[in-house]
């Protein structure tokens, strides 16, 4: 038997400890490229997520502006109250829905709250998926300040 305590002994201890060191380097780098691209997942989704409930929350818009300028042709077109539309329960849950059908498909869990807002001339959905915001909007000139 070889004694560890000549050239070729201390060489291969070492030998030994360089492999365990890159073998830790690999499995660790494995576990940080599976966060980076787990995150990375989860922000795809959210940002899905969001344009989902953007989208239902533009069909309730359009909808409502449809309805407010065919109540009466020779009238004056009526202005529809979109901070009223937005509030309503029933399309904010619409909304939702259709962010958390998104979520799903891309493999992530449904959100976490979902926010309707009527400012600055534009309609803007706010939610968040695993506690990270994501936004959309779309332009509604009746959501100016006056």
């Amino acid at each position: 038997m070889v004694a560890l305590s000549d050239e070729r002994g201390q060489a291969l201890v070492i030998v030994v400890l360089l492999l365990g060191i890159a073998a830790a380097s690999v499995v660790g780098l494995r576990a940080a490229q599976d966060r980076v691209v787990a995150a990375a997942r989860e922000q795809r989704a959210g940002e899905a997520a969001v344009e989902a409930a953007a989208a239902s929350l533009a069909d309730a818009y359009v909808a409502q502006v449809a309805a407010a300028g065919a109540r009466a042709p020779e009238a004056p077109r009526s202005t529809p109250d979109v901070p009223r539309l937005l509030a309503d329960p029933r399309v904010v849950q619409a909304a939702r829905s259709a962010a958390d059908d998104v979520a799903r498909a891309n493999d992530a869990r449904p959100t976490d709250w979902l926010e309707a807002a009527c400012s600055e001339r534009r309609v803007e959905a706010r939610l968040a998926l695993r506690g990270y915001p994501h936004r959309a909007a779309f332009a509604a000139p009746e959501c100016s300040r006056r």
